[in-house]
């Protein structure tokens, strides 16, 4: 008889990463790992999410590295993302384009996984805005 091996379903995790530090960024994708395990109720493959590579000169460098994140979810079999995902313009494409396909999906509260959310948020919102 040929035993048959367990293929582990795979996750997207979608994390704000403009801002942070990669230590922050991975604790943040740890927990969202065991929650994601919790709520679909199967050990899962995470979809290595985090680009550790520089964009090409001369490109918008948040549009790359989001079109290089939507590459990786064709993988997915599960995604996990946050509330208050607008705050942070890649996590909101990333949550919408699993939800137009049809990617089981769950979000968690943003506090919970990235204690410093509002601090890079309003970083970012500043560094956005002109000066008047």
């Amino acid at each position: 008889m040929i035993k048959k091996e367990k293929v582990m379903k795979k996750l997207f995790i979608s994390c704000p990463m403009n801002g942070r530090t990669e230590e922050n960024i991975r604790n943040s994708m740890e927990r969202m790992h065991k929650i994601a395990e919790a709520t679909f109720g199967e050990e899962l493959e995470v979809i290595p999410t985090y680009i550790p590579e520089h964009a090409p000169d001369n490109v918008n460098r948040r549009l790359w590295y989001l079109g290089e994140s939507i590459k990786l979810m064709a993988e997915a079999d599960y995604f996990i993302g946050v509330h208050f995902e607008s705050a942070f313009a890649g996590c909101n494409v990333e949550r919408n384009v699993a939800s137009e396909y049809g990617i089981p999906s769950t979000y968690v509260d943003i506090s919970i996984v990235m204690p410093d959310a509002w601090e890079i948020a309003n970083r970012n919102y500043t560094a956005a805005c002109p000066k008047q």
